[in-house]
């Protein structure tokens, strides 16, 4: 299961947004045509092919050719993109906090 966006056409009928959910519930949104799910990769390909559905964006590809958005989808849409453009790189990243050179966090005072 993966995080995708899920973007709705406009003119979506409540039994094709019904059928939507039942494949891929919200887990959150900003309006009711656009919102984010967990889905399989069955589950993905299922849905692009089901009538009402303008876009499913999953992490890995690009964000070309978005359907009309008003202003705050927009905005969550681009907020959503960000996080998944992120590759954190830390130094010690997966070993122990003490392990050296690393310093174990500052006992409370």
């Amino acid at each position: 299961m993966s995080e995708i966006m899920i973007i709705l056409q406009s003119s979506i009928t409540k039994a094709d947004h019904e059928a939507v959910m039942r494949v891929a519930p919200a887990t959150q949104s900003i309006s009711s045509r656009v919102f984010l799910a967990s889905a399989s990769d069955a589950a993905v390909a299922r849905l692009r092919s089901m009538a009402g559905i303008a876009r499913v964006l999953t992490a890995t590809e690009p964000a070309q050719n978005l359907p009309q958005l008003d202003g705050a989808e927009t905005l969550f849409v681009q907020a959503w993109l960000s996080t998944r453009a992120q590759i954190k790189q830390r130094r010690g990243e997966g070993q122990d906090w003490d392990t050296p050179p690393m310093l174990p966090p500052d006992p409370k005072r």
